[in-house]
């Protein structure tokens, strides 16, 4: 199946470049994943519009493959999975605790399930959740380290003595407890397995106050490839299923994983110039001898970072091309070197998209800037139209919700 989200881009917007997701790499991901964990609970993680894959197609690929909870930062992402048609459990994490939050009485109807990590949000959720008639269905998350979100080891008792006051008066049900690992993405460090003790004493500390998590959890994607110590009763699974590495040792296709998303485009013009030739803004790069330089329409305004110049990252007929010159707000330029034969205009430049295939990884592009593949598929712009290559979910009357298009 071939979908191109919303609506068919013109001709002039395919000529732009798209984005391609592969929506069977996601699907089978998971279900590689789910072999790697005894954990009861299998948690996709699809925040920023499923990673740039797109928020409601990702998220019904991961519940057709196995995952039976869903996880975004923001309400409005959980409130969009709901408007969608999607009924498995949702956790939602980052919000602004107002009395007179829209976001969060609509997120409590439609059974959002609510991150909760200090007596200022609890108080808020309760009075929501008594407004409502019902109970705001909580997971307290716990500050092992990372200085982000959550109750810090100092203030937890009072937060779990407050959190079960508001349970016997039927404002509020603990769920589960949660942590996120300062050192996630480096699962050997030793923080980690300090963290996870905190978790555990946190849990006791719970428990003892007379509260009953069903769900204790605890790991990420990097965690849940490298330390099934740390799975507790559900792993929360969100790089790798895309298919991008969570760790620097860690290889994706060494667990089978794949990735989802490619970014192509036209090669709309080829050049030879002789040596000397400055290239782009402020000539940054000059040929020293003669060249031919192919001309790619998408630039910053796109998400390609500036850093990628000199580096070859470019697939075209098969090769792979260096970025010459400082990137432009729409277009950049690639040294095809002294010979171009058998490249031609209209050619499919590949930027990056599947290693299997040759081309290099968003974690190849992460590195070249001295980042991870993480914040480039994250940056590429809303102008490219997302076009699905397949489907791993049977929707015959599927409408696609406005905010699925990233």
């Amino acid at each position: 199946m071939r979908r191109i989200a919303q609506s068919e881009p013109t001709p002039e917007a395919v000529l732009s470049g798209q984005v391609s997701v592969d929506l069977s790499a996601i699907s089978d991901n998971i279900k590689a994943l789910k072999k790697r964990t005894a954990a009861p609970h299998f948690m996709a993680v699809v925040k920023g519009n499923g990673y740039g894959h797109g928020l409601v197609d990702v998220a019904r690929t991961a519940v057709a493959a196995g995952a039976d909870w869903l996880g975004t930062a923001q309400l409005s992402e959980a409130i969009t999975l709901r408007q969608a048609g999607i009924t498995v459990p949702v956790l939602s994490w980052l919000y602004l605790a107002s009395q007179t939050s829209a976001t969060i009485r609509e997120a409590l109807e439609y059974d959002v399930d609510v991150s909760l990590g200090s007596v200022g949000q609890l108080e808020v959720l309760a009075g929501i959740a008594e407004q409502l008639g019902r109970p705001a269905v909580v997971h307290l998350e716990l500050d092992s380290g990372l200085s982000r979100g959550g109750a810090r080891k100092e203030n937890w008792p009072e937060l779990v003595a407050q959190a079960r006051k508001a349970e016997q008066d039927g404002t509020v049900l603990v769920r589960g407890i949660w942590t996120h690992l300062a050192w996630a993405d480096v699962p050997a460090h030793p923080g980690n397995a300090a963290a996870v003790a905190e978790f555990e004493d946190a849990v006791r500390e719970a428990r003892a106050a007379g509260l009953d998590p069903q769900l204790r959890h605890v790991s990420s994607s990097a965690n849940i490839l490298d330390r099934p110590e740390f799975h507790f009763d559900m792993v929360r699974a969100g790089l790798a299923i895309y298919g991008l590495a969570p760790a620097d040792h860690l290889d994706p296709a060494d667990f089978g994983l794949r990735p989802a998303l490619s970014v192509t485009a036209p090669l709309v013009m080829v050049k030879k110039v002789p040596a000397g030739t400055g290239v782009s803004y402020e000539h940054q790069a000059i040929t020293h001898e003669p060249r031919y330089l192919g001309l790619i329409p998408l630039g910053y305004a796109d998400g390609i970072p500036k850093g990628i110049s000199g580096r070859s990252l470019v697939q075209i007929a098969g090769r792979k091309v260096p970025v010459i010159g400082k990137v432009c707000m729409d277009q950049f330029m690639v040294d095809l070197g002294p010979d171009a034969s058998g490249i031609e205009v209209g050619d499919t430049a590949v930027l990056f998209g599947d290693p299997a295939g040759g081309a290099a990884s968003a974690d190849d592009w992460g590195a070249a800037i001295g980042s991870h593949g993480d914040e480039i598929i994250n940056r590429i712009a809303p102008r490219l139209p997302r076009v699905y290559e397949s489907s791993a979910y049977e929707c015959p009357d599927y409408q696609e919700a406005p905010s699925d298009v990233a």
